[in-house]
């Protein structure tokens, strides 16, 4: 049995993996694209229609001309990919939609869609050819990355990374866009084939080599789960089906809904079905007859049926949805009639209108279902679903500005309601209050444009603003920052004066203990004195050139040949100490540690030379120093900013718990639970303190991003560290709760549904 790796050894075969999978990438490109040729030959003699034939021919031919230039360039462009392997998980049912934003899609043309759904859905068939492979490799990819429980997203060897590399090289030689999707398409099962095969030669390697494998979590964390917007089953059915491609809400029709090409689209299923039926079959009396490729357009005219049922459906579903409130089984929907009225209007006017009104009913169904918000304010955001329904039937620029007064005001609602974890919380009664007073008349408005919206959220944002100025919060804010921005420059100026000190040859002589009280504290006060100085002086007060007279003074086989030396400088060594240490107000109690030290080196000067110096050293002196923080706070500067310090009892990172190796594909999106990322300012967060999880809002970010600045609903301020903060999130005691907009976040899901759609492969 091999034994288990030590941590230097997992980087050194992490690289190794690395450096191996490039270089085998050629051949196993190679291998894949003569099967990708062989796969369009064949469905090029089944092709019925002379444009399908020419377009496969010419897609064979290419590959012919290019096959060697792909394979030469694809190691290097794979490892570029591996570089950037912090991109969005590739987990079933996720890919290549987490990327793709609203507002993105708006800016893309119908190539760039087009091209966008195949690649998703040959990473999707890539993922199913090769899952129980790379479900087992991904566990040891994280361990050889030193983490103790599996996150899918920190393997770099991921089915998209081959797929992200193809493309960049395809990109690279300027093929067309039809044919580098024919490629694609075409190479998907036979390089999900490889890799599924190299996989399970690297964990066996792997295993070979003493690699323990990391081990899953499942973390119960039904309060602030995210909503599930995936939840039909894979089993179902097969992939692609034909019966299933076409659907209301495609990726492509939500991009011409948000450019407007929709509006012409009729939505009446006759008058649809006719147009298409024109458009494939008949034929012009006055022109030369042509050959139609009678086979080819029948799956056209299936797909023409299929979309009168679609539309048909999606009438019928809206109009039997749920009520609009949360209110228990039973009770009658006065709302119902309204929604039924809005269908019928929106299907007589044409496809944009029943798409609009899709869009924003799965957008509320993703907030109201989203359990980060209490109960109350998904109860109001479902009730306020009528009044956006009216409105996007006359106002679409909903969707596409940021902006427009109903956006916004939905964003406030459900951005401030973050600030609270239970119904029970400080304030939580004012705000909803406030909601129910200038939100709730709204739903029954008769909405014909944004202006109802605009006046409740300036009535809104008016009692919010008000309520602040009562509390002070924004000069508390101005303090807390303006410490924490003195705090990071101290910081930052200390580090240069440290690595200045390094170089000193005298630090070799002296004890361990006095380099970490000249590297932690005295170059705290050297850098305080700096920036407090208005002269541009080169030594205020005198600290730097102190610190050659504190090094000699602490060798002992130095001092004992001058004693009268020592003697003259240590009355005005010390006070000069105790004057810079009260400079940034060093707490006393560390203080007296390290004087006891210094006294102790000095009192040797005075004894005979012994075998072993009589000094004995504090092991924790450095910890004592500085504590268990990256920069330094103030004692008057963590007061101003409420400044955090690890809690006595904190234990580090949590074990996670040991599951079965198919709770994989359950593994959670949870916030707080995958990489932390680089957080902005507006997320919210939970801490969990003295037991009790409390949310706060990340109100400000150093500039070098060392210090963080949170506000809670109450205006009460906490502050910490770079360092900090990925230890409590490492531990468990930090979640985060949203990064982005919840508006922002529940059209992205809609957006996430159309690509699903499109791909036509639903998953859990």
């Amino acid at each position: 049995m091999s034994s288990p790796v030590l941590p230097g050894s997992s980087r050194s075969l992490y690289r190794d993996l690395l450096a191996q999978a490039s270089a085998g990438s050629a051949a196993m490109l190679s291998r894949a694209l003569a099967q990708a040729r062989q796969s369009m030959r064949d469905e090029a003699t089944r092709a019925q229609g002379l444009l399908a034939r020419d377009h496969l021919a010419l897609s064979v031919k290419l590959l012919d001309a290019h096959a060697s230039q792909l394979c030469m360039r694809y190691p290097q462009a794979l490892d570029d990919a591996f570089r950037r392997h912090d991109a969005p998980e590739s987990r079933l049912g996720v890919v290549a939609t987490q990327g793709l934003r609203l507002d993105q899609l708006e800016l893309m043309d119908e190539s760039q869609v087009h091209e966008r759904v195949e690649t998703a859905r040959a990473i999707q068939h890539m993922l199913l050819i090769s899952e129980s492979a790379l479900t087992e490799f991904n566990t040891y990819v994280c361990a050889l990355q030193g983490h103790k429980q599996v996150t899918a997203s920190r393997n770099p060897l991921r089915p998209d990374a081959y797929v992200a590399a193809l493309q960049e090289v395809m990109d690279e030689i300027g093929l067309p866009l039809r044919v580098r999707t024919a490629w694609v398409q075409h190479v998907s099962g036979a390089l999900g084939a490889a890799l599924n095969a190299e996989y399970a030669s690297w964990v066996a390697q792997l295993r070979g080599q003493g690699v323990q494998p990391a081990v899953f979590s499942v973390r119960r964390t039904a309060e602030t789960s995210t909503p599930q917007h995936v939840t039909a089953s894979r089993g179902a059915r097969a992939p692609w089906s034909p019966q299933h491609r076409q659907t209301v809400l495609t990726l492509d029709r939500l991009r011409r809904l948000m450019a407007g090409e929709l509006a012409a689209e009729p939505c009446d299923p006759k008058e649809a079905f006719a147009r298409q039926f024109a458009q494939e079959f008949e034929v012009s009396s006055d022109q030369p007859p042509v050959d139609t490729g009678f086979e080819a357009t029948v799956p056209a005219a299936l797909e023409a049926l299929q979309d009168m049922q679609q539309v048909d459906h999606l009438v019928s579903r809206m109009a039997q949805r749920p009520g609009f409130t949360l209110a228990p089984k039973g009770v009658p929907n006065a709302e119902l009639p309204v929604r039924e009225q809005l269908m019928r209007q929106a299907q007589a006017q044409g496809m944009a209108q029943v798409l609009s009104l899709e869009v924003v009913a799965l957008m509320v169904d993703n907030l109201v279902q989203d359990s980060r918000l209490l109960l109350p304010i998904r109860d109001l955001i479902s009730r306020l679903e009528p009044a956006l329904l009216r409105l996007v039937l006359v106002d679409a620029r909903f969707f596409s500005d940021r902006q427009h007064p109903a956006r916004r005001l939905l964003q406030e609602i459900a951005q401030k309601g973050l600030a609270f974890g239970s119904v029970d919380d400080a304030h939580f009664n004012v705000f909803l209050v406030a909601l129910q007073r200038f939100v709730s008349p709204l739903a029954s408005m008769q909405i014909d444009s944004a202006e109802p919206f605009e006046l409740a959220l300036k009535s809104l944002t008016t009692e919010w603003s008000q309520a602040a100025a009562r509390t002070d919060v924004s000069s508390q804010m101005d303090t807390a920052v303006a410490a924490l921005e003195f705090a990071e420059s101290r910081n930052l100026l200390a580090d240069k004066m440290v690595a200045g000190m390094q170089s000193m040859a005298e630090l070799q002589q002296v004890p361990q203990s006095l380099l970490d009280f000249l590297f932690g504290p005295w170059a705290q006060v050297m850098a305080c004195a700096q920036l407090n100085d208005q002269s541009h002086a080169d030594d205020p007060g005198g600290y730097k050139a102190l610190v050659h007279t504190l090094l000699w003074s602490a060798q002992p086989e130095l001092t004992r040949k001058n004693i009268d030396k020592l003697t003259r400088l240590v009355p005005r060594l010390l006070p000069t100490l105790r004057a810079g240490l009260r400079l940034i107000d060093y707490p006393a109690t560390k203080t007296s540690v390290f004087f006891d030290v210094l006294m102790q080196l000095h009192q040797q000067a005075f004894r005979p030379v012994q075998a072993k110096p009589a000094t004995q050293e504090r092991p924790d002196l450095a910890a004592s120093l500085l504590g268990d923080q990256a920069h330094w706070v103030a004692p008057a500067e963590a007061k101003a900013s409420g400044f955090m310090d690890l809690p006595d009892d904190f234990a580090g990172p949590q074990e996670p718990v040991a599951v079965e190796k198919s709770a994989a594909l359950l593994e959670m999106a949870a916030p707080g639970y995958g990489e932390l990322g680089a957080l902005s300012v507006g997320t919210w967060i939970e801490l969990l303190t003295n037991d009790i999880w409390s949310r706060t809002q990340l109100s400000w970010i150093s500039p070098q991003r060392t210090m963080y600045l949170f506000t809670s609903v109450q205006g009460k301020t906490q502050s910490m560290t770079q360092r900090m903060l990925e230890r409590l999130h490492g531990s468990g005691r930090l979640r985060v709760l949203s990064e982005q907009s919840m508006v922002d976040g529940a059209l992205d899901a809609v957006v996430q549904t159309a690509m699903l759609n499109s791909l036509d492969l639903r998953v859990v």
